[in-house]
């Protein structure tokens, strides 16, 4: 077995673990929360996460305008065209999970963050420069910090359906996490085959909300076929 396909092989093995490990965790139970809690602790938890959905749409804001125009000497120039259109998406569900969390807040007799007090800016530690493996990078760091403050929040949210949330979106965010990280790690390259997996991979916004019919659940399941025997 060569170097290439080893690497490949462990960088997917820990794709499988991190989507499992955080997936484990959003799973746990609602059992012990109240269905109609609407404590202050709440409303502040699920602002902090807000304030995250609106940075992340002007992070994207940012990576999307430069993917349209990258510098001539960006080494992975070409991949700019492939990042825009997964930026793109993700940027959408984005807006998505803001409009939730905020119609959320307001359910639960909350005043949610103003979007325009929100500012995001540019590392500027770290060698951050505007190329497409950096834009990759941060999008990518910042979504596994996404998927990782989901988790955290269901440790103290005690209204059900802002737990129910919280689960439905980190798990998502968890699956823009391993796309970025396989972009990242060479596993997943552009080409038309590829850019519409990639998209796939995270079809829509939530994964599962009760009642909901726009969640991961309403993707249909794989049919099976028949060995041909021609």
């Amino acid at each position: 077995m060569s170097n290439d396909e080893v690497s490949r092989r462990d960088t997917l093995s820990t794709g499988a673990a991190l989507l499992a490990g955080v997936g484990a965790a959003l799973a746990v139970s609602a059992i012990g929360r109240e269905a109609e809690a609407q404590g202050a602790g709440d409303v502040s938890v699920l602002n902090t996460l807000l304030r995250a959905e609106y940075e992340a749409q002007q992070a994207y804001d940012l990576a999307i305008g430069y993917f349209g125009a990258p510098a001539m000497d960006d080494p992975a120039r070409s991949l700019a065209p492939a990042a825009s259109l997964v930026a793109t998406h993700y940027r959408s569900q984005h807006a998505d999970h803001g409009a939730r969390l905020a119609r959320l807040i307001t359910s639960l007799q909350g005043t949610p963050i103003a979007q325009s007090t929100v500012i995001f800016n540019l590392p500027t530690a770290m060698n951050f420069t505007r190329t497409t493996k950096n834009f990759l990078r941060l999008a990518c760091n910042a979504e596994k910090g996404a998927a990782i403050a989901y988790t955290n929040a269901l440790k103290s949210l005690s209204n059900v359906t802002a737990a129910e949330l919280a689960a439905a979106i980190g798990g998502v965010e968890t699956q823009h996490f391993i796309v970025l990280y396989l972009l990242l790690k060479g596993v997943a390259t552009p080409g038309p085959a590829a850019t519409t997996m990639i998209t796939e991979i995270s079809p829509r916004s939530v994964v599962a909300i009760e009642g909901e019919t726009t969640d991961l659940a309403s993707v249909p399941d794989f049919t099976y076929t028949a060995l041909s025997m021609s």
